[in-house]
C-alpha cells in the first residue's frame, strides 16, 4: 500500500508540488488574516510619562508581574513622551489605574507596570485605553545627579 502511494506521488511533477504547497500556504494565510480581522485580540493603551529612561518599544507591559501587553511606540509630545502599545483583549483594566515605570532589579529591564485600581473597568468595546495617572521612571544616573547637586 505504501509503495503504491509513493509511486502515485513520484507520478506528478515538482512543480505541481510546488503549487499544491503554495496554494495550501496561501489558504492558511488568508484563513489567518481573515480570523485575526474579525476578532481582534488586543485593546491599544496611551500614557504620558516625563521621562522613560530605559523604556524601549518592545518592553513589556505587566500587572501583577504577569505580561499582558506590549510597547509598541514611543514619541515626543509637547514635553511628554507618549508610550503607546497593546494590551490583551480578555484583561478587565480599572479606570483609575496607574501607568508606571519599572525595573528588574538595580540596573535591570525596564517595563511598563499597571497598578490596578478599584473603579469600574474600561470599556472593552472602545479598544484605546488612556492612563491618565502615570509614574516616571528612576534611575541610578538621576540619583547620582541629584546627590551631585546637594554637595555643590
Amino acid at each position: 500500500m505504501a509503495a503504491q502511494i509513493k509511486i502515485e506521488l513520484d507520478s506528478f511533477s515538482s512543480s505541481f508540488h510546488l503549487k499544491i504547497g503554495f496554494l495550501f500556504i496561501s489558504i492558511f494565510f488568508i484563513l489567518y488574516l481573515l480570523f485575526n480581522s474579525f476578532n481582534p485580540q488586543s485593546n491599544y493603551f496611551n500614557a504620558n510619562f516625563n521621562y522613560i529612561e530605559g523604556l524601549e518599544v518592545g518592553s513589556d507591559l505587566k500587572l501583577a508581574g504577569i505580561s499582558i501587553g506590549k510597547v509598541t511606540n514611543l514619541t515626543i509630545d509637547n514635553d511628554l513622551v507618549a508610550v503607546t502599545g497593546i494590551i490583551d483583549n480578555d484583561i478587565d483594566i480599572p479606570r483609575d489605574s496607574i501607568a508606571s515605570i519599572k525595573s528588574d532589579g538595580i540596573f535591570g529591564k525596564k517595563s511598563l507596570l499597571i497598578i490596578p485600581g478599584f473603579d469600574t473597568p474600561f470599556d472593552s468595546a472602545n479598544k484605546n485605553i488612556t492612563f491618565i495617572d502615570t509614574t516616571d521612571s528612576y534611575s541610578i544616573d538621576m540619583f547620582l545627579r541629584y546627590l551631585k547637586n546637594l554637595n555643590e
